[in-house]
């Protein structure tokens, strides 16, 4: 999740660091010095830039903590343009300002771009660079006559600047200005130098991506750190020379330079981390295999030797490779490191990678969550791809049942009730001719017409009511269902739980007839149960359903004709089927359909 600053307090900050530039350039302007107005465009540059680049840091959220760095870098250059003042309070508080700023400036660049030190050799350099301060550049304040010139916060020549407001003695120990002085410059220089040749390092170490995103710093402390040096030197040597000047000039430039570094390089960051994704995503387009998904993300991520792990449960490890493999994550490993990818705040996959990219987890979890999107698209196509298989098949198959359903009725309407037609016929053919010469015979092959006549219709009745029971249409499910379990020759227990609502009849009709072909299952495989329930459960979207018995069970996948066609007519209206039975344990016919709302009662 990103940590964006809130349109307010951007506003708020961008009008305080406006102002704050203002201020800086105003007493800059006011102060008296050689080139005011030089003075004062360099401190609004100086104090203005690292804010705004702060600002575009955090606004854009990826490198927020960064951002708050910059603008507080912003803030604090702004207190050495009290160096500029004629005062010896303000003067004194310019310098001190000024030597705090170089220390924040250490700061920053090792903590670019994620606003952490990443390493304990830079918290070591930063924690010497605040002991500096704090044991040799504060306490020598009490001893100073001055301060070194030419300087980079201030143009006042050797002489003319005003004086150090805390000196607590009247003369400058020789102690303090031939030790304590050089030790507290050199030291800052070579503090300065250490902070460059950590950032040399880490650019050498890291990824493609990251070398392009430090090059603009690196290139740019390494111009600053080596003028601070030479600056330094030549000022001990000879402070009036033109080289001295130069040096100052390049140590004060250095500054609105590096934050505009900086800037450069989170642009630089987030055009190429929106390429790598974008390539990620073309390349995704061409449904690639396993390997060629690490590729993919070993490209987007400028290391070759990425590995993607999936969380699985079933695992001894708990992750599993791409081929389905154990896999154990490298937690600890020198040259390793791990970013996990969580969904809806579990642990979902991991991407093993070089330790070069330990600074940016942000952006490794968005190729990872970019790979997983694309796994989990390819699952529901291939899911979709199947239920559209399994569904013309299923239509098939109930177009096949039907011609079956269709060709049975003819058939018993042939052999039945045609047949008994073609008999009642030929009964009333042969009434008709004996009813002159035998009446009474007549009568008594009428009265059998009549007999025939009724089993006809019988036979028509029974014959409807397999194709949709009037009791069913006329009554509803649980009643349909009682009025079967009445007729078979098993001891049949139907229950009901919830009010029965009516629903649509192909609703009706295929819960109705799994539970007869369960019924009828049992009939056969096991004539000797002793108990057959039938369970229906009326909710407000489901209706459940559930046919048990206690015979004997059996063992195997549950295959036969009558299951798939009651699994047919479940998935043909969206419902389900389970099947659960074990050798000795029984069998239970369950299943379940979703109810539309507002169905009639």
């Amino acid at each position: 999740m990103t940590d964006r600053i809130a349109r307010g307090d951007a506003q708020t900050i961008a009008l305080a660091g406006g102002l704050l530039a203002a201020a800086a350039a105003v007493i800059a302007l006011t102060g008296g010095q050689p080139d005011s107005v030089g003075l004062a465009e360099r401190y609004a540059i100086i104090v203005a830039l690292p804010i705004a680049a702060g600002l575009y840091a955090w606004r854009d959220g990826r490198h927020a903590r960064f951002g708050r760095v910059l603008i507080a870098l912003g803030f604090i250059w702004a207190l050495p343009s009290l160096s500029t003042a004629s005062g010896d309070l303000a003067f004194t508080l310019g310098r001190i300002g000024g030597w705090v700023a170089e220390v924040a400036l250490i700061y920053a660049i090792l903590s670019f771009p994620t606003g952490r030190l990443p390493g304990r050799v830079d918290r070591w350099i930063f924690g010497l660079a605040i002991a500096d301060l704090a044991l040799l550049f504060l306490p020598s304040l009490l001893f100073v006559d001055g301060f070194p010139q030419p300087s980079q916060w201030t143009t006042c020549e050797t002489g003319s600047c005003p004086g150090n407001a805390f000196q607590v003695v009247t003369d400058e120990p020789a102690f303090v200005a031939e030790v304590v002085v050089p030790l507290r410059e050199l030291l800052l220089a070579g503090l300065m130098g250490a902070t460059v040749v950590r950032i040399v390092y880490r650019f050498t170490v890291a990824t493609p991506l990251m070398r392009k995103t430090l090059a603009p710093v690196v290139f740019v402390a390494l111009a600053r750190a080596a003028a601070l040096g030479g600056g330094i030197t030549l000022r001990r040597i000879d402070p009036g020379a033109g080289a001295t000047e130069v040096a100052a000039w390049v140590i004060a430039f250095g500054l609105p330079a590096i934050a505009l570094a900086f800037l450069v390089g989170l642009l630089r960051w987030r055009m190429l981390t929106a390429d790598a994704l974008l390539r990620l995503a073309f390349g995704m387009r061409r449904d690639p295999h396993p390997a060629e998904l690490r590729a993919l993300i070993a490209d987007a991520l400028g290391d070759p030797s990425v590995e993607l792990a999936h969380r699985d449960d079933a695992s001894p490890t708990g992750w599993s490779d791409g081929e389905g493999s154990p896999m154990t994550l490298p937690l600890g490993e020198p040259g390793r490191d791990v970013t996990v990818v969580d969904q809806a705040g579990r642990p979902v996959a991991a991407i093993v990678h070089d330790a070069a990219l330990v600074d940016q987890h942000a952006f490794v979890a968005a190729v990872g969550d970019y790979a997983l999107t694309w796994e989990d698209n390819q699952r529901l196509a291939d899911r979709v791809q199947a239920s559209l298989e399994e569904l013309r098949r299923s239509r098939a198959r109930i177009l096949a049942a039907a011609d079956d359903e269709r060709r049975r009725i003819e058939r018993d309407l042939h052999d039945g009730g045609q047949q008994r037609l073609v008999a009642l016929r030929m009964r009333l053919e042969l009434a008709e001719r004996t009813m002159g010469r035998d009446p009474l015979r007549a009568r008594a092959l009428i009265e059998e017409v009549a007999d025939d006549v009724d089993t006809a219709m019988e036979e028509l009745r029974t014959l409807a009511a397999g194709v949709y029971p009037s009791v069913l249409a006329d009554r509803g499910l649980a009643e349909a269902l009682r009025s079967a379990a009445l007729r078979s020759r098993l001891p049949v227990r139907v229950t009901v739980e919830g009010t029965e609502t009516r629903q649509p009849r192909e609703v009706e009709t295929a819960t109705y007839f799994c539970c007869l072909e369960a019924l009828q299952n049992v009939a056969k495989h096991a004539p000797d149960a002793g108990r057959v329930a039938v369970a229906l459960a009326f909710s407000a979207d489901r209706l459940e359903f559930a046919v048990s018995d206690d015979g004997p069970g059996f063992d195997g996948p549950a295959d036969g004709s009558g299951l798939q066609n009651m699994r047919d007519r479940m998935a043909a209206i969206g419902g389900t089927l389970r099947i659960e039975t074990a050798p000795g344990a029984g069998t239970t016919v369950s299943g379940g359909v979703p109810l539309r709302a507002g169905a009639a009662a």
